[in-house]
């Protein structure tokens, strides 16, 4: 079953979903309108909405709150986006420039904080403390991810406790208040909305360790960017910390040294070519994925857990298993 598929259940909400973003971003000047539209008539895969929305249909019909809460969610994650691809000097996203390239990093850095703005207008006007709470939390912990993985970039001695504490705070956090909140708006009981809340945590974790295989072993025309990205940058990811596991001392020596010494912080294309290669040898990319199904066998058992209608469940489920069967 492909994606579009999984999320049928909540098409028109999410097409709802993205009117409200429309009517949000809307502003008196064109230049924020310009952005708005370049960004948004890309459609991505809505992962963090339709989370949001399945999990609310789980228990019961959705509603406006949910509606806009998804709205919020979405305008939050795409201001990590585009401020993610200034940070990362990114010149691609989603197949076309991204902000950055196209409009310059001033106006985007703008942009991305023009987005935040807007998504706490939305949730403002509900006064509903939990969710003000959620999302707040959501996006503090995806700075502070970020900042810890930027701090630790080229740094190869880096921990698997270290790695793993990165991705849950600026990936798997996010997903599990999309999936808690999805859940409290359609009011469902505390213990289904914690429930629902780790059934995120889990399955962000295995997105983020699809995310990061990808990287290493797929290829930039089916991603949509330029694959090795993270490896050049000096992110130290799952399938090159078990590569470093795996390798003799003398080799796993040399290329952390070459790694931790990069010149200007700057890997050359040729040497990152040659650990994708490895890992690739050494059979990483199947190992970090034999790590994420397990992320999403103990994401599909808090899912259970949680109860509600059989329908949803089992495409709730679908999308958990997607997240770590995706090529893109």
């Amino acid at each position: 079953m492909n994606y579009s598929d999984i999320i049928f259940p909540v098409i028109n909400e999410l097409e709802s979903v993205e009117r409200i973003i429309g009517k949000t971003l809307k502003s008196d000047f064109k230049a924020v309108n310009d952005m708005s539209g370049y960004v948004f008539d890309s459609r991505g895969k809505r992962i963090r909405p339709a989370l949001l929305l399945m999990s609310a249909k789980l228990f019961a019909k959705i509603n406006t709150r949910a509606l806009k809460t998804a709205a919020a969610v979405e305008l939050i994650h795409s201001a990590t986006l585009v401020h993610d691809d200034i940070i990362d000097n990114a010149s691609m996203r989603r197949s076309k420039l991204s902000v950055n390239n196209k409009f310059g990093n001033t106006a985007a850095v703008l942009f991305g904080d023009y987005l935040y703005c807007q998504a706490f207008e939305v949730i403002s006007r509900f006064n509903d403390g939990f969710i003000a709470e959620n999302l707040l939390k959501a996006a503090r912990s995806m700075c502070e991810g970020e900042i810890f993985q930027n701090i630790n970039n080229y740094n190869a001695h880096i921990a698997y406790k270290e790695y793993f504490g990165i991705i849950e705070s600026k990936t798997a956090r996010f997903l599990s208040k999309c999936s808690a909140l999805g859940a409290y708006c359609a009011k469902a009981a505390p213990a289904a909305v914690k429930n629902m809340e780790k059934f995120g945590l889990n399955m962000g974790m295995a997105f983020q360790i699809t995310d990061d295989v990808l990287d290493v072993a797929s290829d930039d025309k089916i991603i949509g960017k330029p694959t090795a990205k993270d490896l050049l940058e000096g992110k130290i990811t799952l399938p090159l910390l078990i590569l470093l596991g795996r390798l003799d001392s003398k080799k796993r020596s040399g290329i952390i040294k070459i790694i931790s010494s990069a010149v200007n912080k700057k890997l050359t294309p040729d040497f990152v070519g040659g650990l994708m290669d490895l890992c690739r040898e050494y059979e990483t990319p199947e190992a970090s994925m034999e790590i994420a199904r397990k992320y999403i066998q103990r994401s599909l058992s808090y899912l259970e857990k949680a109860g509600g209608g059989p329908e949803m469940s089992q495409k709730l489920r679908l999308f958990c298993e997607f997240t770590a069967g995706r090529r893109a």
